[in-house]
């Protein structure tokens, strides 16, 4: 198993064994960031301005729309992804192993942010939207 699942009512939280950041890709108007093992990954789009703790403790806003202000991201590569949780209000948090966090809001009526996994983690699928739960609810 590369990752167990928390879940309950209001929130869903990810542990992740042996991932680490693979790929920070830059797209207009949003980021992503990408892990992988040869059994599984995950990705998480982010498409809205963000808070990024660093492992020092202080904390920046990030906007993906300017890409020069991703830069604090890059010391990201090759950190492990210790967790992800999202909470039914819409908000996604990323913890990573060096203490950095990286925490995402809905705004707006579009996606903010996604998720998404592969392999052994397919069907592992999250979306932040406003006035929208983060995942569907099973029967």
């Amino acid at each position: 198993m590369t990752a167990t699942l928390e879940e309950s009512a209001d929130r869903h939280r990810w542990t992740f064994d042996a991932h680490h950041v693979t790929r920070l890709c830059v797209e207009p108007s949003a980021m992503r960031i990408e892990t992988w093992t040869l059994e599984a990954s995950a990705e998480v789009r982010i498409a809205a301005p963000f808070r990024y703790r660093e492992p020092d403790g202080s904390e920046r806003a990030i906007d993906p729309g300017e890409p020069e202000r991703l830069a604090p991201l890059l010391g990201l590569l090759q950190c492990r992804l210790e967790w992800f949780e999202v909470v039914r209000a819409g908000e996604i948090t990323l913890r990573f192993g060096d203490g950095s966090e990286l925490r995402c809001a809905p705004r707006g009526r579009g996606a903010t942010w996604e998720v998404r996994g592969g392999g052994a983690l397919e069907g592992i699928e999250y979306r932040g939207a406003s006035g929208e739960p983060p995942w569907t609810t099973r029967a």
